[in-house]
């Protein structure tokens, strides 16, 4: 009867540690829309006509990864001049934008158009558009794209004849997603 019994407890405690149980976690999970923007000042943006070149053809300023957006969604790149100062009173039509893909960029570029020789508008007007991602800036683990800027500035005589000194053209770029 011993034996019995132990064997009894023994398959008892048998069965017992081989009982598994199972209890449920929800991970719940928000996706929500990302969008960051930001636009570094390059040191070499400063032009000088002083010659008779620079003021029939314009100077070219080429700022190599200008604009860098993060976006969870297609975006829009617009750009327009903020309050011009200076002793010229120069036109902000006298400066020309195009967009490209930056040096250093790793996002996604597929659906991106770039902008080609758009005129700056003036404050107050529409802004012009710059840059159109149709897609995400992801590119897998790489979120940012970077864009290089080149202003034609004062082509075809636009500064002839002007009051000479320093002038300020403030470029005011926005970011929206699509």
């Amino acid at each position: 009867m011993k034996k019995v019994i132990i064997t009894f407890a023994i398959a008892a405690v048998s069965l017992l540690g081989t009982k598994s149980f199972a209890q449920t976690a929800n991970l719940n999970i928000t996706i929500s829309d990302v969008l960051s923007f930001s636009v570094t000042q390059p040191a070499s943006l400063d032009v000088n006509f002083d010659t008779e070149a620079k003021y029939t053809n314009g100077i070219t300023a080429l700022a190599t990864d200008h604009v860098s957006v993060t976006s969870s969604r297609g975006y829009v790149v617009k750009a327009i001049a903020g309050a011009v100062t200076g002793s010229a009173a120069i036109a902000p039509g006298s400066v020309k934008i195009s967009s490209a893909v930056g040096a250093t960029n790793s996002g996604n570029t597929a659906g991106i158009t770039y902008g080609s020789s758009v005129t700056l508008p003036v404050t107050g007007g529409s802004a012009a558009t710059v840059i159109t991602a149709a897609n995400t800036s992801w590119n897998g683990s790489n979120s940012t794209n970077k864009f290089n800027i080149s202003y034609l500035i004062g082509a075809g005589g636009a500064y002839a004849g002007k009051a000479t000194g320093l002038n300020v053209v403030p470029v005011v770029y926005t970011v929206t997603q699509q």
